[in-house]
């Protein structure tokens, strides 16, 4: 059984990724959304993350302007075969402390794109 199989799949996983011009965002998988073979592999990072982000409508759609708050795109999958489609923009700046904690992971992804310029999009396994 795959790592993914055993601790992913099926169950709410928030991961992390960069974007060309240095903006940071939340990947929701909703429980099926495609994960990178990086953020598999390294996925206790992520959660070590994830758990400790201020998220006062946790199990409601606002949760999606919580993470905003802290100054992250949001992108939740879009059930069922997705892609990932942007909810939220940031709506505050990152603090330079959680800032500097997902850029000092080892499995944050860097993805081609301008966060600022897609509505969504699709992930592969494969990204590095």
């Amino acid at each position: 059984m795959s790592i993914y199989e055993e601790k992913l799949e099926g169950r709410e996983f928030d991961w992390f990724a960069i974007d060309g011009e240095g903006n940071i965002a939340l990947f929701a998988t909703a429980g099926e959304g495609t994960i990178p073979n990086l953020v598999i592999e390294n996925y206790a990072e992520h959660d070590a993350i994830a758990v400790q982000l201020e998220s006062p409508n946790l199990g409601s759609s606002e949760v999606w302007s919580d993470f905003a708050k802290l100054g992250f795109f949001v992108f939740d999958w879009d059930l069922h075969g997705g892609p990932y489609k942007r909810e939220q923009k940031p709506t505050s700046t990152m603090s330079v402390q959680l800032r500097n904690t997902i850029l000092a992971m080892g499995s944050i992804p860097s993805l081609p794109v301008k966060f600022t310029e897609i509505t969504e999009l699709v992930v592969g396994r494969t990204l590095k």
